[in-house]
């Protein structure tokens, strides 16, 4: 990208115009945008967008704005100065756009004899069809994972960072497809491996006959020098 010059920006565009815009006159792919800049192709899709809400944070979405841009050659101070416009805009447009619930009154019915009887009944089969109900859903639902550290949203300098969490016994569980293999206490720990700039780690639990549960947890590891 080094032949490229600094593009200047026309007036009355978005910030997702621009983006697009400048990739499409470049004749680059999000997949190869995503090679180049480590950003996932859904996230820079989302960018080019402008469904801010749907980024995992603002120092994120500021953090792939300024590698978008200078992937692109565009002005980072431009670009960020309409992301804050922009953001505001859509947070109080968003807020308009949520209709005022109301609040129902609440109403006290006198119930007879046989009333209460039937909806004795009616609790004791909701009972059983509920436990029914457990039992199944105990055996195919998705295993829980627990993170324990590092939090999500971490920040670090390091080139490798320690995965500790818990899950089920009896599970197979996956950090980026690598196997990892929990203890007889469902506790786990595994060391990953970092690239500069963001990470998104993809943990994956899965019992013999149950869903698959999915976490992802982002790591942006800061170039220091």
């Amino acid at each position: 990208m080094a032949g490229f010059r600094q593009k200047k920006i026309s007036l009355g565009q978005t910030l997702p115009d621009k983006l697009r815009k400048a990739r499409l006159e470049k004749e680059i792919s999000l997949e190869e945008a995503q090679e180049a800049t480590k950003i996932q192709a859904k996230y820079l899709e989302i960018l080019e967008g402008g469904d801010y809400q749907s980024l995992p944070g603002e120092i994120y979405a500021k953090a792939w704005i300024k590698i978008y841009a200078k992937f692109l050659d565009l002005e980072i101070g431009e670009l960020l100065n309409d992301y804050k416009l922009e953001k505001i805009v859509n947070d109080r447009v968003s807020k308009m756009d949520k209709p005022a619930q109301l609040k129902k009154p609440s109403r006290f019915n006198v119930l007879g004899p046989r009333i209460l009887k039937v909806f004795g009944i009616s609790i004791v089969v909701l009972f059983l069809l509920g436990y029914l109900g457990w039992e199944v859903k105990n055996i195919i639902a998705a295993p829980p994972i627990t993170i324990y550290e590092p939090p999500n949203n971490f920040k670090t300098s390091e080139s490798r960072v320690l995965i500790k969490g818990q899950t089920e016994v009896e599970v197979q569980l996956t950090i980026n497809n690598e196997i990892v293999l929990p203890d007889e206490n469902g506790n786990f720990s595994q060391e990953i491996n970092l690239v500069n700039g963001l990470n998104n780690l993809e943990i994956s639990a899965k019992k013999k006959h149950s869903k698959t549960k999915n976490l992802e947890l982002i790591i942006l590891r800061e170039d220091l020098e």
